[in-house]
């Protein structure tokens, strides 16, 4: 009888994995099959060279996968290498045994052991089956809870009154050491926070695909930038099937076609089809909410009547980005974020700090 072993993951595992990740849909008021293109591993990549997978195999045939994108960053004032795991998928006929907590030890204990200070983990909110890996059970240290995540999914459905203090338009190159600068003094407020040094984000510029230079918008008052934020459209990277609908996303499709006929409406949510999504990434504001609030508004009515029919924002619940977005409507997911480490003297740190946490573009994947 064949025993399920967990190694690195291969090239040549492409085609199974893909399969593993039609079977592993995401279920919620839309049901998503997310798949990573062109091939499991491209965007972890482009963003990390040193990224890595592990599958599980039961003989020749992959039932699991689990993946490490590594990003630097500042914790609690200390400059460290950061690992996020994502990807954790389990075939359906699989999930009650053991596999799960194989994949997720033998990423966490590889990491701790090689190539980062400690790792960070998403589970959906209230989904016991994934919580259970932060109880540090079966030789899995036990995680700090950072706090809960909230992924706000903005219905461009009306226009938005523009703030005529600001001034928006595309940064040029000579502008990059004046966002860098911004993007530093923004992290300074954070508990956790990236760190977006020159030579990285001009390897976002040349390397990712919708995340060229004109992809940015900046809000300006009296020539200086006061906020940034990237408009990305990760669908060379990542795509998303729908395959199910609740009756309330349902109504609010067809309601969204009736609204067409007569306005500018996003595009509604088809069966089977991608669900067409915008992503705002990498923003920071100098001091200056009200520009931040001043970028998301003109993005609301840019795309208004567009191809998409979501704009996303990934933040940390308790950001005070989430006050910029209450005029807004929207649908919101909530995620709990945890972080694991071999020193529980950090966890002590970090409870002594009320700061929120900054989101790496690394921790939207």
């Amino acid at each position: 009888m064949n025993t399920i072993t967990v190694r690195p993951a291969e090239d040549s595992d492409n085609e199974q994995i893909m399969q593993l990740s039609r079977r592993c849909y995401q279920d919620g008021i839309i049901s998503l099959s997310v798949q990573r293109t062109p091939r499991f591993n491209s965007l972890h990549r482009l963003l990390d060279p040193d990224s890595w997978h592990y599958v599980a195999c039961l003989g020749s045939e992959v039932i699991g996968l689990v993946g490490v994108v590594h990003f630097p960053a500042v914790l609690a004032g200390t400059p460290c290498t950061l690992s996020f795991m994502m990807d954790l998928r389990v075939d359906p006929r699989f999930r009650k045994g053991r596999t799960a907590f194989r994949l997720v030890r033998a990423a966490i204990d590889h990491v701790l052991a090689t190539d980062a200070d400690m790792v960070i983990a998403n589970f959906l909110k209230h989904n016991q089956n994934s919580l259970i890996f932060a109880s540090g059970r079966a030789g899995i240290p036990k995680a700090f809870h950072l706090g809960d995540n909230r992924v706000f999914n903005m219905l461009p459905l009306r226009t938005m009154r523009p703030d005529p203090r600001f001034e928006i338009g595309v940064p040029s190159p000579a502008d990059i050491p004046e966002l860098l600068a911004l993007y530093r003094n923004y992290a300074a407020g954070f508990r956790m926070a990236p760190v977006i040094g020159e030579s990285r984000f001009e390897q976002y510029l040349g390397t990712i695909d919708g995340l060229s230079l004109d992809r940015f918008i900046v809000a300006k008052e009296g020539g200086k930038i006061r906020a940034i934020t990237a408009l990305w459209d990760e669908h060379t990277y990542k795509s998303y099937e729908v395959l199910k609908l609740t009756y309330g996303i349902r109504t609010i499709s067809t309601f969204l076609r009736f609204l067409s006929c007569f306005m500018k409406a996003p595009k509604p949510v088809r069966l089977h089809e991608p669900l067409r999504q915008l992503s705002l990434v990498m923003y920071a504001h100098d001091d200056c909410p009200g520009a931040l609030g001043a970028l998301f508004r003109h993005v609301n009515n840019t795309y208004r009547g567009s191809d998409y029919t979501l704009i996303t924002v990934q933040a940390q619940e308790r950001d005070p980005l989430f006050r910029l977005l209450r005029p807004f409507t929207g649908i919101s997911v909530k995620s709990e974020m945890y972080l694991f480490s071999r020193d529980g003297a950090v966890y002590d740190t970090l409870s002594r700090n009320g700061s929120p946490d900054l989101f790496d573009l690394v921790l939207t994947l």
